[in-house]
């Protein structure tokens, strides 16, 4: 029975969504199938709770709600458009996903979200304990982290626990917890330094003066640039990393001689690919399949037989959707990085506006729309917007007066 009531919410179930969401957070970097397991009761829960009601009387429009509902849009007009309805029809998850962002924007406005942040973390380093244990040749199980299944989408998550722990140590008070933020934040960056990805890489480069504000947040950009300097030197340092450079190096020799099967080279094929996509279908694209169509219309070999779109978010949906799709992403993406550096000072702001970067930068080398993963992550990350609402709720004058007469 759950018969006592707090603010509306029924407290056992309101405690066993929240249970749930911080499992779906967890889970997330881990398994698909518990993944989605945990989001279903998650919802059920919270629905179940009357925590919906209130959070829809609260509701207040964000500016990526109305690019968010253009992008969940789009794969419904393509299947009326577009001459290929089952392709059209095969990709209406990137219509329902946003559904996810839509529902954690209503639950994070009513529960408070850092726990849920903790449970990512923890995700993450569960899944980065295993690429160790994997590299050392100790795993032996048959079964794989789900975020090991790409090791581009695995760097971007590594970026992700490594700005973000950097936004929890700057509200977090209690020391020895700031010191474990502090030895997981230098863990993540050895993975990155010893992993494949270069896309979380750049991100964490891009972000490194974020990153050191929140850890000493009264110091001066002097001391902040001497800081970064000395972690990109560390970053240069590893060998792993000047593999990587040689290579591009190698790449970019072999593409001045037409050498273009290469990491560099299929990249601009793929990209030139897109670009002509879009000069023939500028307003409606050529549907979610286009690229992969056009692509495989001439003989491919070697990694070229594996592609199927163009290892860029923005050339995936001008191409699939034309530019009107182009405009509704760049858009959403302007408001999620306006908004989390407008707010970037409180915890939720600070998220919001990490993920936005690490989210606009992995796009110019990953479709990220692309797999239940990677999508999903997405979604969650973009409705923690939500708690902005709440943390403004929680600080406004209002409120205040309320809980002094109720003391």
């Amino acid at each position: 029975m759950t018969s006592v009531e707090n603010n509306g919410q029924s407290v056992p179930s309101s405690s066993a969504a929240q249970k749930a969401f911080c499992a779906a957070f967890f889970f997330l970097t881990i398994s698909k199938s518990l993944l989605f397991l945990s989001l279903t009761a998650a919802f059920a829960l919270f629905f179940a709770s009357g925590g919906a009601a209130q959070a829809m009387r609260r509701w207040r429009s964000f500016p990526w709600a109305a690019p968010a509902l253009i992008l969940a849009a789009l794969p419904l007009l393509s299947f009326a458009v577009h001459s290929d309805k089952a392709a059209a029809l095969s990709h209406l998850g990137l219509s329902y996903y946003w559904l996810l962002a839509f529902g954690v924007f209503l639950v994070s406005g009513t529960y408070p979200v850092l726990p849920w942040l903790r449970a990512f973390v923890a995700g993450v380093f569960c899944v980065f304990c295993y690429a160790v244990a994997l590299a050392a040749g100790w795993a032996g199980f048959p079964w794989v982290p789900s975020a090991l299944g790409n090791y581009i989408l695995y760097s971007q998550l590594l970026a992700m626990a490594i700005v973000l722990l950097s936004v929890l140590f700057r509200h977090e008070t209690r020391r020895s917890v700031r010191g474990l933020y502090l030895v997981l934040m230098a863990a993540f960056y050895a993975g990155l330094l010893s992993g494949d990805g270069r896309s979380g890489m750049l991100a964490v480069l891009v972000l490194l003066p974020f990153v050191f504000f929140n850890i000493f947040p009264r110091a001066s950009m002097v001391k902040v640039v001497v800081v970064s300097t000395v972690a990109v030197a560390v970053l240069l340092m590893s060998p792993r990393v000047q593999y990587r450079i040689g290579e591009a190096v190698n790449d970019f020799r072999l593409f001045q001689n037409e050498v273009t099967e290469t990491s560099l080279g299929y990249r601009y094929q793929m990209w030139r690919t897109a670009a002509s996509i879009i000069h023939e279908h500028p307003l409606l694209g050529a549907g979610p399949e286009g690229f992969n169509k056009v692509w495989h219309s001439t003989p491919k070999t070697g990694e070229g037989l594996g592609f199927v779109e163009p290892h860029n978010a923005f050339l995936y949906y001008a191409s699939s959707y034309g530019l009107p799709g182009l405009a509704a992403l760049v858009w959403m993406y302007a408001a999620l990085f306006l908004t989390g550096w407008r707010n970037r000072a409180t915890l939720e702001g600070g998220v919001v506006f990490a993920f936005a970067v690490v989210c606009i930068v992995g796009s110019f080398t990953n479709t990220m729309f692309r797999g239940a993963v990677s999508h999903t992550w997405l979604m969650l990350f973009i409705g923690l917007q939500g708690g902005l609402l709440r943390s403004a709720l929680a600080f406004s004058p209002q409120l205040q007066v309320r809980k002094a007469v109720a003391q």
